[in-house]
């Protein structure tokens, strides 16, 4: 251990030089402590130092990632007797939340150097993975929630790029019923897959300004190997995190990415049940059945139908505006809800029927009085202190955009006016808050921009792009025109069968 010490803590150079490590400098030392590291024992990193201790107290997870992350492993690995299996040892033990372990692992996921573990990611991957597994062998999957978000933002603060965390992410989060943590991965939107690296596309992986679709690839390990499959359960579970936090609007995004996917004409059971979860977010969104999104295959949306034929019967009821026929057909398929796990979604549809019956008023009135609303849309029609106190607490809410008025007279009844613009009313915008819309808007198409413009420069280096611009070529070359006709790079979607590995799609 005395000779090895001082090789795994010559890297990085520490404090830090004056002039930085030019980038082929960093990429050459880094894989030459890797190569220590590879052909170091665990037993020799889980073994004493001089002076008492181990290495996990000598080093520092956020200079010396490489070389605490693999002693981490190492330790991890002891606890588990070498069988990668919990076992019931004082070691074990050590793991579990609360024990000496499990706090070195959290520490380490919210400190480590990324650009360090761009050069390990599968290692990286296996330390995210055994913690989300320890908190969930105790029924705790809430502990392991913190240290992976925090992981995933410092790996890639855009977290553009898919990865199979993104998807463990999520279970943990639905497990635990804990939504709102999930915002900061679920906010930002996935640009990019795993790819196998480019020749030419990043000379090296410490590339500091490079895009993480650039590091973030098939051969890297920081994601494992993905299927068509872990991006519809990814957005799935991600609409489902939405749904319990009632954002409608994301929610729907999330939905119409599983039900447009691509297919070979045939819905897969992941599909339906997006399906049946759209149409009831619409109904909570909008007040209305949805038409299909223009990406979606004809042929599944009628597959879609036939299956989820109850679904459809509620969005009719609903949009007919009876209550009672609404009522009937969710009676009738409260057996259908639960084995779906949709009752809670049928119970705020019942609710959304009379916010929407309110709401619509304001369509054919400007103004109408309270006992005038209860006849139209309450089921205790003389209830006007019920229905007043709901008006409010739509209006609080910001779901109606109307005023109530109380008359001096206490004879009269209180009237609600509707606000005549969007730009009237309880819910009118001042300047600054459009001009911080507006702003907000720009920049989201300008980081879109960025992600096209980087999607276009890889297209460019690719073999099958080349080979292409090759064919394109010695067309022209002979009187075709290059780019035009049956010459043009086919750039949409294959008709054949999707492939279940997404990493072979490319």
């Amino acid at each position: 251990m005395d000779e090895l010490l001082p090789q795994l803590l010559a890297f990085p150079p520490h404090p830090p030089p004056a002039q930085p490590l030019s980038d082929a400098e960093y990429d050459r030392q880094i894989r030459a402590l890797l190569q220590i590291l590879n052909q170091t024992s665990a037993n020799r990193l889980v073994g004493g130092v001089a002076g008492g201790g181990d290495l996990l107290d000598i080093l520092d997870p956020s200079i010396n990632t490489l070389p605490y992350m693999y002693a981490l492993l190492a330790h991890i690995n002891a606890s588990q007797g070498g069988t990668g299996k919990q076992s019931n040892t004082s070691a074990s033990r050590a793991s579990l939340p609360g024990g000496g372990l499990w706090l070195r692992m959290v520490e380490f996921l919210e400190r480590f150097d990324a650009r360090q573990i761009r050069y390990a990611g599968t290692e990286w991957r296996r330390v995210i993975e055994t913690t989300a597994k320890t908190a969930r062998a105790i029924s705790k999957p809430l502990l392991a929630i913190r240290p992976v978000k925090t992981a995933m933002l410092r790996m890639d603060p855009s977290t553009s790029t898919f990865t199979s965390t993104h998807v463990l992410f999520v279970q943990l989060c639905l497990e635990a019923r804990s939504y709102r943590p999930a915002l900061p991965i679920l906010s930002n939107d996935i640009y990019h897959f795993p790819q196998p690296p480019i020749a030419g596309a990043a000379p090296f992986l410490c590339s500091p300004n490079e895009p993480s679709c650039s590091y973030i690839n098939a051969s890297s390990g920081i994601s494992g190997k993905l299927s068509y499959m872990d991006h519809l359960e990814y957005h799935l579970y991600g609409a489902m995190l939405y749904i319990g936090l009632k954002d409608w609007e994301r929610a729907l995004v999330f939905l119409e990415y599983v039900i447009s996917a691509p297919t070979n004409g045939v819905a897969s059971n992941i599909m339906v049940e997006a399906y049946k979860k759209w149409v009831l977010a619409g109904l909570l969104q909008t007040g209305g059945s949805l038409p299909a999104p223009r990406t979606s295959s004809g042929s599944v949306f009628k597959t879609f139908r036939a299956i989820a034929k109850p679904y459809d019967a509620v969005a009719h009821a609903f949009v007919l505006g009876n209550l009672q026929r609404l009522r009937e057909e969710i009676e009738v398929g409260q057996h259908i809800w639960r084995d779906d796990n949709n009752t809670g979604l049928l119970i705020q549809i019942l609710d959304a029927h009379r916010r929407f019956a309110i709401i619509n008023l304001e369509k054919t009135y400007s103004t109408l009085s309270i006992p005038e609303i209860s006849i139209r849309t309450s089921p205790t029609e003389n209830d006007h202190t019920e229905v007043e106190a709901y008006i409010v607490s739509l209006i609080s809410s910001g779901q109606l955009n109307a005023t109530l008025f109380h008359p001096s007279d206490p004879q009269r009844p209180t009237m609600l006016q509707f606000a005549s613009s969007s730009t009237a009313g309880p819910q009118a915008q001042t300047e600054a808050v459009q001009y911080k819309d507006l702003q907000d808007q720009t920049m989201k198409i300008m980081r879109l921009a960025e992600h096209v413009k980087e999607t276009d420069r890889r297209l460019a280096l690719s073999k099958e792009y080349i080979e292409w611009m090759k064919k394109a070529k010695k067309n022209k070359g002979s009187g075709a025109i290059a780019g035009g006709g049956d010459h043009a790079m086919d750039m949409t979607w294959d008709d054949g069968p999707v492939d279940e590995d997404m990493m072979a799609d490319f």
